[in-house]
């Protein structure tokens, strides 16, 4: 059974892995002190290379059940000397003490802890600061023609009424256009009124005068809408994340993350609505944007 401590190390090992894929990643590394002439061992030592130089960042794991102190970044730093590491990094899960952040910071030593959705003793479950901003439409119809017959238009007259091209072809209805165009995102979606755009992408436009026997006439048609914008804050589930959070600067230092799907309905049920994105009590790391759809 491998020990708690050396699972600790090969988890740091494989988040630096995938944070530097192209460096060696060694785990359990050994290096000859420069000024003691000793072995020394390094939990993850990390080799990278910058034109013709060798860069050499040590990393200490301490799966301590207090925060690290700063006696623990003094010893790291004596090590970090001996071997002739560039960068210094510690990482424990239990955080660090402020007197031990403010002397790390001072001789420019990282202090990372382990974010990972893996399962295992340091299993964390994470979320990233959202914003939601949903845009909405109200449609409205505009029909001219001047043909001089009489012209029906009944109650529902623009969900039914086919509309064909200069051939003859059943282009559909004007509602089922006009849905079309706003789901598909091919309308403007800017808050406010935008008048008389294009429902079809034919030149001329043909219509049956709602008569019989029917007359078919040449018709302009047109839409206008007006788009709407609820905002909304909350805390979007994190399914997969490997990286390190910051104990310095803050923040989560990572390659890439997951989150999970999205539910409309509980966001505009259980998240914060907004009056404008300054309002959000923390900075969105996320900002998703959508449509809400019209259905035919």
């Amino acid at each position: 059974m491998v020990a708690e401590f050396e699972q600790l190390e090969q988890l740091v090992a494989k988040i630096q892995r995938q944070l530097a894929p192209n460096a060696q990643v060694i785990h359990n590394a050994k290096v000859t002190g420069r000024r003691t002439g000793v072995t020394r061992q390094v939990d993850v030592l990390v080799r990278d290379r910058i034109g013709q130089y060798e860069i050499m960042i040590a990393i200490e794991c301490k799966d301590h059940n207090s925060p690290i102190d700063v006696k623990g970044v003094e010893e790291f730093e004596g090590l970090l000397s001996d071997v002739g590491a560039q960068k210094g990094v510690l990482v424990c899960p239990k955080g660090f003490t402020s007197t031990a952040k403010v002397l790390a910071e001072k001789l420019q030593i990282e202090l990372y802890s382990p974010v990972d959705t893996d399962p295992h003793k340091w299993q964390a479950k994470a979320t990233v600061p959202a914003i939601c901003d949903f845009r909405g439409a109200l449609i409205s119809f505009g029909l001219s023609t001047s043909a001089p017959i009489p012209f029906m238009i009944a109650h529902d007259f623009f969900s039914t009424a086919t509309v064909y091209d200069g051939e003859g072809r059943d282009l559909g209805t004007m509602v089922a256009a006009a849905a079309e165009k706003w789901n598909e995102g091919k309308w403007p979606i800017e808050p406010g009124e935008h008048q008389e755009l294009p429902l079809f992408d034919v030149p001329v436009t043909h219509m049956d005068n709602g008569y019989e026997p029917a007359i078919r006439c040449a018709v302009k048609l047109g839409a206008s809408i007006e788009v709407s914008r609820d905002l909304y804050f909350g805390e979007f589930d994190v399914t997969r994340i490997s990286g390190f959070a910051d104990h310095i600067r803050g923040g989560v230092i990572a390659n890439a993350f997951t989150v999970g799907i999205l539910d409309p309905d509980e966001v505009m049920e259980k998240w914060q609505k907004l009056a404008k994105v300054e309002d959000a009590p923390m900075r969105p790391v996320l900002s998703i944007q959508a449509l809400l759809g019209w259905v035919v």
